[in-house]
């Protein structure tokens, strides 16, 4: 039958009247719907690309979360970084925090109190998240986090902020910290708080970073700890770091009179009194220390003797031992030698009475 455009003929085929093409129409009806199908995938699979999440959550209890995220700073970090739990503990130990809306004058002027970021609970929990953390990073990574405290007073607001290494610096970057967020939000809720950062053992911070430790409405304060010297001193004989230099917005320069006090005993001022008196305590002072001394070196003497009257009576003992060992085996072998000799004359004994008879 013709038709417009087309002729149809018996059967499901068609021709087109204007190219010649013979197709079928379920045919060509699926490959429609799969091309379409195809098509859809390819546009999903583009936008899961597009907006994938930049972050991975690692830990998530409560409100309390820890997540892998895009490191924004330039250059690579040195992840992943086998920081353990306890050493993370003692860099966060150190941390310390200057809440003042006007920070940057009072950083100058030396008049803000610090205080620790964290408290001692606050640790115990977060050392060991962030550790992992640092464990699973790679070098475009950095461990972010969003800490509630469970400690009493303190969860009125979150702990934010993140933490990566950059051998041989250990960076740590405070975004919000309760004792400052619940001042300001209800100021100024469109800007973060203002806040300064530092390090109980100043020595340590990156030189010339002393602009990053103070808090802006642009640019959250970030410390960077050289924290393998740290660490290395910590666990050094003394057990703790060295003081070489105070936090710079700790307390500011005491006057000379209080640094540079002379000795009270050769102050003129001191009545000699009292300057006997310091005399006579110094000397029993020494005399108990000496008197400690020998009675400790007596008590190691007595020891030693001890030990070597042992070590004298041990030895004794294995030479009797030896001894012993000696006569015994002499003793089996004249005990061979008997046996031997009583067999050979009960054989002679024996050869004699058969010859008799």
């Amino acid at each position: 039958m013709l038709q417009a455009g087309k002729f149809s003929f018996a059967g499901s085929d068609h021709v087109d009247w204007c190219e010649g093409m013979s197709y079928n129409p379920p045919e060509f009806m699926a490959y429609g719907m799969l091309r379409g199908l195809v098509l859809l995938l390819t546009g999903a699979l583009a936008g899961c690309a597009l907006f994938a999440p930049s972050s991975r959550v690692l830990y998530q209890e409560n409100r309390t979360v820890i997540e892998l995220e895009k490191d924004p700073s330039e250059g690579g970090n040195t992840h992943p970084a086998p920081v353990s739990s306890s050493q993370l503990a003692k860099i966060l130990n150190g941390l310390l925090i200057q809440h003042d809306r006007a920070v940057a004058m009072s950083v100058v002027k030396g008049t803000g109190k610090l205080e620790p970021v964290f408290d001692a609970e606050e640790i115990a929990l977060l050392a060991p998240l962030l550790a992992k953390g640092l464990q699973q990073t790679d070098p475009s990574q950095r461990v972010g986090f969003t800490f509630w405290s469970p400690v009493n007073g303190r969860g009125y607001a979150a702990f934010s902020g993140a933490v990566s290494v950059r051998t041989p610096y250990f960076i740590f970057i405070l975004k919000e910290h309760p004792g400052s967020d619940w001042q300001d939000r209800s100021a100024t809720p469109q800007q973060p708080s203002l806040f300064a950062l530092d390090f109980k053992q100043g020595a340590y911070l990156k030189p010339g970073s002393d602009d990053e430790r103070m808090g802006s409405y642009r640019a959250r304060p970030t410390l960077q700890i050289d924290y393998r010297r740290y660490l290395a001193a910590a666990d050094g004989p003394s057990g703790s770091a060295p003081t070489a230099r105070e936090p710079t917005v700790l307390v500011p320069s005491a006057p000379a009179s209080a640094t540079s006090r002379p000795p009270a005993v050769s102050s003129p001022a001191t009545p000699p009194r009292e300057l006997a008196k310091t005399d006579g305590d110094l000397v029993a002072e020494l005399q108990r220390q000496v008197k400690e001394l020998t009675d400790s070196n007596q008590e190691l003497r007595a020891r030693l003797r001890e030990m070597r009257d042992r070590q004298d009576q041990s030895q004794a003992m294995n030479e009797e031992l030896a001894r012993l060992r000696r006569d015994l085996t002499e003793t089996k072998q004249l005990l061979a030698d008997k046996v031997l000799e009583l067999n050979r004359l009960q054989n002679k004994s024996g050869g004699s009475g058969k010859g008799k008879r």
